[in-house]
């Protein structure tokens, strides 16, 4: 049955020339944003009236809006973990963020499940597929499923290793491998780290995962967008300034990427995707009218934004209301770049 709505409008045709001749054209750019514990309803194109999000919300009147988008966990490590392996938890075995024996033992009502904090260098995981077909790779954020993820296809990495969470927005971050002057912004020096590869790789294909720390706790907001957002008020249950101004601030480094895109003139070779690694946080920003929020299974912990954008490949200000998953990202991109994997198994199904 799934899936119901196909993101490309020019896939078959292409498909079909490509059995004729051999295509001299080189594989589309990939750029994929990866917001942290970013909840279902906390953009505007969602639906949100508190949440700002202008940058987002243009790249989603161009492009594909999934509107029952899910992770694949309802926590971090596991879900980055299934969409870099395209398998589901019980073959990876991150089933949670380590340790598994996590809340009050009296009140627990299930045995922990023996777990993994690293993701196994046996898994060919999505990075690894692009790099081999002549992609240079890059993490940029947060990787949480290991110490280095250069041992597991990306070529660069700023930012990431076994952390969830930095010690602070604002540097110094206590993370070892970013220096950067007193004050400095997190979300914004990894929008610059991100703006200055894309500079570099113009000329060839690259895939670029960008697993934004924001908007995972600490909350820690920019004093200017923070009191923007007491002076709005709350709306509808959401009402966290400084959140608020985390998200806002995240759009705006946004919207520096699309520029960015348009200034190398590589819009149109490129398909971005924004989504988040799980559901929001409850006490921090409601998930109504959904049950719950990360953490839980109901549908506050899995439910995310999610967006596709490429001009001229997929159609604009499309929605897509077909249940999809982040597991779905990696047959998608092995059939942009190249054709469907055949080499492993991937438990979900391509775009």
């Amino acid at each position: 049955m799934k899936k119901a709505c196909s993101i490309f409008v020019w896939l078959l045709p292409a498909l079909l020339l490509c059995s004729c001749q051999k295509s001299t054209q080189r594989s589309p750019n990939v750029v994929l944003i990866v917001a942290d514990d970013l909840g279902w309803r906390d953009v505007g194109f969602m639906g949100s009236d508190y949440y700002e999000t202008p940058n987002l919300d243009r790249l989603a009147g161009e492009g594909m809006v999934y509107t029952q988008a899910y992770a694949s966990a309802a926590n971090c490590a596991p879900s980055r973990a299934s969409l870099m392996t395209g398998r589901y938890t019980p073959a990876h075995g991150i089933y949670t963020v380590s340790p598994s024996e996590r809340g009050d033992p009296r009140t627990r009502r299930i045995i922990p499940a023996r777990n993994t904090d690293s993701l196994a260098h046996e898994f060919y995981t999505l990075a690894e597929a692009l790099r081999d077909r002549g992609y240079a790779t890059v993490n940029i954020g947060k990787w949480h499923l290991g110490k280095d993820p250069r041992t597991q296809g990306m070529d660069v990495n700023v930012g990431g290793s076994y952390w969830g969470h930095p010690g602070s927005y604002f540097a110094p971050y206590q993370r070892p491998d970013l220096k950067a002057p007193e004050g400095e912004y997190l979300t914004d020096r990894l929008t610059s780290e991100a703006l200055a590869f894309m500079r570099e790789h113009r000329n060839q294909p690259f895939f670029l995962y960008l697993p934004f720390y924001a908007v995972h706790t600490p909350i820690e907001a920019k004093p200017v967008l923070e009191e923007k957002y007491r002076k709005k008020g709350g709306v509808d249950c959401q009402s966290n300034a400084a959140y608020a101004a985390m998200v806002d601030n995240l759009d705006r480094n946004i919207g520096l990427l699309m520029k960015q895109l348009e200034d190398l003139e590589l819009e149109e070779h490129t398909l971005v995707i924004f989504t988040s690694d799980n559901g929001g946080i409850r006490r921090i920003s409601c998930q109504d009218p959904l049950r719950a929020g990360k953490g839980s299974y109901y549908e506050g912990g899995i439910r995310v934004p999610l967006l596709f954008c490429w001009p001229g490949k997929i159609e604009a200000g499309t929605r897509c209301n077909q249940a999809v998953i982040n597991l779905d990202f990696y047959p998608t991109l092995m059939d942009i770049s190249g054709g469907p994997l055949t080499i492993i198994k991937l438990d979900e199904v391509s775009l």
